[in-house]
C-alpha cells in the first residue's frame, strides 16, 4: 500500500486552472509481488506436472521444479517483510504526518513521530519531526502578528471610537449608494432617533434625498474635471438638509472618499481622475438657529417693507401741506422744514436697518464660491430632468458667492414659471461681470417672449420654492443673497426679429476671487505673418454676403511646445468655443491635451502650464485634428493672431487626413483695422480696453473665451465702419495682409 499524497491537487493548465478528477493511486509494489509469485507458482506447478507424467527420471527438471517452488517461497516472504516493515509503517506515518499537521502550535516544539517505531524508515521520520516543530513555529508566529494586529485594531478602534463619541457634529460614512457604514451616536442624537441607524441602510431613509444627491453631484462634477485639487474646499462641500419628517433642519458637510485609478486593472490611461467611493457626512442641528433665523427675518421684514407705506403717505402728507394755502408763511416754513426732517431721519433709519438685516440674514446662511458654469450647469440639468425645457450655458464664466441648492432651486422655479406664462422652452442662462463699476455678477436668464412685469415677478417670489427646506420662498433665495431680482426686454434678435427678455439676478461675488494669470511678457508669441495663410480667396457667394451677426462661428486657440513648428515644435492642447446668434456656447466647447511625441520644454512651460506629465497617454495630433475638424463643421473660424495657429495645423493636414479650408478671421487683423497699426494688438492688450476679463486666462479655453468676447465687441464696431459681411472683414484683412507684405519687402 502506497501512502496517501501530502500535496493538494493542482490546477490543469489545459482545463482552464480545474483540476482533473482525482485517479486512485496505483498499487506498483504489491502488484509486482503478487505477478511475480503468481508467475513461479505457476511455472512450478506446471513444471510438477511435466515431471509426473514424463517416463524418463529427469534430475534436472526436478531441479528446476523444486527452485521454482522456492523461489515462489522466496518472493512470499519477501513480500510480507516488505508489506510489514515498509508499506505498512509508511502508511501509519504518512498518518501520523497528517495528524501532527492537524494539530495546534501551544507547545514549544511540535507533535512527535516516535522514532523507535519506524526501523528502516527513521529517517523519514526524524524529517517529519523537523517539519513539525518548523510548522509549530510558523503557527506560533501567525498566531502572534494576528494578536499584536488585533490589539492594534482594537486599539484605533476604541480611539475612534472616542473621537466619535466626543464629536458634537453627527459623523456618518456612506457609499455612493447612500448606505450607511458607519455613524457615531451623536449622529443618532441629532437626527432623534432611537434605536440603531442600521449599517447597510440607506441614508435617504431619514434625510431629504435632493441637497444630499445635489452636493455628491457637485463633488464628483468637481473630482471628474479635477478641480478638486487646486479648488479653495478639495473634496468638501456643505450644504442644508432635513430630515425627512421635516422637524429637523440639517446644516451639513460632505467630504468626498477617493480612489485612485488602478493601473493594473487595464482601464484605458487617458481617464486618470480617481473616483468617488463614498463620502463622510458630518451633520449638525441647525432646527434652533434657522428658526431664530426665520423669526428674525420675519421682524426685520416687518421693521423694513413695512415702513415704506408709512413713509409713502408722510411724504405725501408733506406735500399736500406744502401745498396747502392755509398756514402762514412762517408757520408752514417750520412745519415743513420739520417734517421733512422728520422723513430723511426715518430713511436713513429706515437704511440702517435694512443693511443690517440684509448683513445678519447673509452671514447665517452657509455659503461658499462656486463657478457658473458649475451652477448654470447643476440647473440645465434639473431643468431637463423634470421637463422639455432646454437651458443653453452662454457666456464667459465667473465666480460668485452663495448657495448652490438654493439658487438651482431658485432658477429651476424661475423658469418653470416664466415657460409657463410665455411659452418659451428654450432660455439661455450666463453669467455677466460686474457693470458700471459695481461689484456684482449678474445671472441672466434670457429667453424669446414678452419681459415679465414687476407685479408678476413679485408674486412669484412671495411663492415656497419647491423642495425648498422650511419653507424656502423664492425671496427668502434672494434675501439670503442680499440680492433682487427684475425682468426687462432686450433689443429683437438679429436672426428672426422676435421680442426677447431677460430676468436679472444680481449675485456676490466670490470672496476669494481667481485672479486671471496672464501669460509672461517675456518671450510671448510674436505676431506672426505667414502672407501665404492670412491672404485668403472671398467666402461663397451666399456665405459671403451673410451679415457677421448671424454667422456660425468656432473660436479656437492653441498651446505648443515652442514657436517653430517649421523646427519640430508641435501642438500640445486645442481648445475651441461655439459662437451662435452673438451667443458664446460656453457649455459648447472642445478641449483637449494632445502627446507631441516629444519633451516639452521646461522654459515654455510657465506660458501655458502644462507638463510632460500632462500629456502622457493623451491622443495624438494625427487622432485629434479629425475630432477637431468635425467639430469646426460649416462654422467661420476665428483665433488671434490666427496666421501663427493656422501654421501648425496645416502641417499635420495630410498625416491626419483632414483640411481646414474654411474662412478664418483674425482678432489681431480686425483690431488693426479698427485702431490702426499703432497701439498694442495683443489678446491681453485689447481686452483690457474692452473691459472684459475672464477666469483661467492662462489656458487654451480661457483664451479661446477671452477671444470670442473681443471677437462679439468688434463686430459692433465693425458695423460702423461699414464692414456688415464676411466678405467684407475678409477684404479688409487682405488689404492690410498686403500692406504688411510690401512694408516688409522694403
Amino acid at each position: 500500500m502506497t501512502a496517501p499524497a501530502l500535496d493538494g491537487p493542482r490546477p490543469d493548465r489545459k482545463t482552464g486552472g480545474v483540476p482533473p478528477p482525482a485517479r486512485l493511486p496505483r498499487r506498483m509494489i504489491p502488484l509486482a509481488f503478487r505477478a511475480a509469485g503468481i508467475t513461479l507458482v505457476a511455472l512450478a506447478v506446471g513444471l510438477a506436472a511435466a515431471v509426473r507424467g514424463s517416463d524418463a527420471s529427469d534430475p534436472l527438471l526436478t531441479y528446476a521444479v523444486v527452485m521454482t517452488a522456492a523461489c515462489a517461497a522466496a518472493v512470499w516472504g519477501l513480500w510480507l517483510a516488505v508489506d510489514r516493515y515498509l508499506l505498512r509503517a509508511a502508511e501509519t506515518l504518512s498518518r501520523e504526518a497528517g495528524l501532527i499537521a492537524h494539530g495546534n502550535a501551544e507547545g514549544a516544539v511540535g507533535g512527535r513521530v516516535p522514532l523507535a517505531r519506524y526501523g528502516d524508515l527513521l529517517p523519514i521520520a526524524r524529517a517529519v519531526n523537523d517539519l513539525s516543530d518548523k510548522l509549530a513555529q510558523v503557527r506560533r508566529d501567525i498566531a502572534r502578528t494576528v494578536a499584536d494586529s488585533t490589539a492594534k485594531a482594537e486599539e484605533q478602534k476604541t480611539q475612534l471610537a472616542a473621537v466619535l463619541r466626543d464629536l458634537h457634529e453627527g459623523v456618518l460614512v456612506c457609499n455612493t449608494r447612500h448606505q450607511i457604514l458607519l455613524y457615531n451616536q451623536t449622529a443618532l442624537d441629532i437626527l432623534h432617533l432611537t434605536g440603531e441607524l442600521g449599517l447597510g441602510r440607506s441614508l435617504l431613509h431619514f434625510v431629504v434625498a435632493e441637497p444630499v444627491t445635489h452636493t455628491l453631484e457637485r463633488l464628483t462634477l468637481r473630482v471628474r474635471e479635477g478641480r478638486h485639487v487646486n479648488h479653495e474646499h478639495g473634496t468638501t462641500a456643505q450644504f442644508v438638509g432635513a430630515t425627512t419628517d421635516g422637524r429637523i433642519l440639517l446644516e451639513g458637510r460632505m467630504s468626498a472618499i477617493l480612489q485612485d485609478p488602478d493601473p493594473a486593472s487595464g482601464e484605458p490611461s487617458v481617464n486618470t481622475s480617481p473616483a468617488i467611493t463614498g463620502y463622510v457626512l458630518t451633520l449638525s442641528d441647525a432646527t434652533s438657529e434657522l428658526a431664530a433665523l426665520g423669526q428674525r427675518d420675519s421682524l426685520l421684514r416687518e421693521a423694513t417693507e413695512g415702513f415704506r407705506a408709512p413713509i409713502a403717505n408722510l411724504r405725501a402728507a408733506v406735500e399736500t401741506l406744502y401745498d396747502a394755502p392755509d398756514l402762514g408763511p412762517g408757520d408752514r416754513a417750520a412745519f415743513e422744514s420739520a417734517m421733512l426732517d422728520s422723513c430723511s431721519s426715518l430713511s436713513q433709519r429706515l437704511e440702517r436697518v435694512t443693511n443690517a438685516y440684509r448683513n445678519v440674514v447673509t452671514g447665517s446662511w452657509p455659503m461658499s464660491d462656486i463657478h457658473s458654469n458649475n451652477l448654470i450647469t447643476l440647473v440645465a440639468h434639473r431643468v431637463g430632468a423634470e421637463s422639455a425645457t432646454t437651458v443653453t450655458l452662454t457666456g464667459l464664466p465667473q465666480w460668485v458667492h452663495g448657495d448652490s441648492h438654493s439658487l438651482v432651486l431658485l432658477f429651476a422655479y424661475l423658469i418653470g414659471r416664466v415657460q409657463a406664462l410665455t411659452g418659451a422652452t428654450a432660455f439661455d442662462l450666463e453669467a455677466a461681470g460686474p457693470q458700471d463699476g459695481d461689484r456684482w455678477v449678474y445671472l441672466d436668464l434670457v429667453w424669446q417672449g414678452p419681459a415679465v412685469s414687476s407685479a408678476t415677478l413679485d408674486g412669484w417670489l412671495d411663492q415656497t420654492l419647491p423642495d425648498g427646506l422650511g419653507g424656502l420662498s423664492a425671496g427668502d433665495v434672494l434675501q439670503h443673497h442680499r440680492s433682487t431680482a427684475w425682468s426687462e426686454p432686450l433689443p429683437t434678435d438679429g436672426a428672426t426679429d422676435s421680442a426677447r427678455a431677460r430676468l436679472r439676478v444680481p449675485l456676490p461675488p466670490a470672496q476669494s476671487p481667481r485672479t486671471a494669470q496672464p501669460r509672461p511678457k517675456a518671450g510671448a508669441r510674436p505676431e506672426f505673418f505667414d502672407f501665404g495663410l492670412l491672404h485668403q480667396p472671398l467666402a461663397t457667394s451666399e456665405l459671403g454676403r451673410t451679415p457677421l451677426d448671424r454667422l456660425h462661428y468656432v473660436v479656437f486657440d492653441t498651446e505648443t511646445t515652442g514657436l517653430s513648428p517649421s523646427t519640430g515644435d508641435e501642438i500640445i492642447q486645442i481648445a475651441a468655443v461655439r459662437v451662435v446668434g452673438g451667443r458664446i456656447l460656453t457649455g459648447e466647447t472642445f478641449n483637449t491635451l494632445v502627446d507631441p511625441k516629444r519633451p516639452i520644454p521646461p522654459e515654455s512651460v510657465p506660458f501655458h502650464g502644462i507638463t510632460d506629465g500632462m500629456v502622457v497617454g493623451k491622443p495624438t495630433i494625427d487622432a485629434v485634428l479629425p475630432q477637431f475638424r468635425s467639430f469646426v463643421s460649416g462654422a467661420v473660424l476665428v483665433a488671434h493672431n490666427a496666421a501663427f495657429d493656422l501654421k501648425f495645423l496645416k502641417m499635420k493636414e495630410r498625416a491626419a487626413g483632414v483640411a481646414f479650408d474654411c474662412p478664418v478671421l483674425d482678432t489681431m487683423l480686425l483690431s488693426r483695422m479698427l485702431l490702426g497699426n499703432d497701439g498694442d494688438h495683443t489678446l491681453d492688450g485689447i481686452a483690457e480696453r474692452l473691459g472684459i476679463e475672464v477666469v483661467d486666462r492662462h489656458t487654451a479655453l480661457g483664451d479661446s473665451l477671452v477671444t470670442a468676447a473681443v471677437f462679439l465687441r468688434m463686430i459692433e464696431m465693425l458695423r460702423e465702419r461699414e464692414v456688415r459681411t464676411l466678405d467684407d472683414a475678409i477684404r479688409g484683412a487682405n488689404i492690410l495682409v498686403e500692406l504688411a507684405a510690401r512694408e516688409r519687402a522694403f
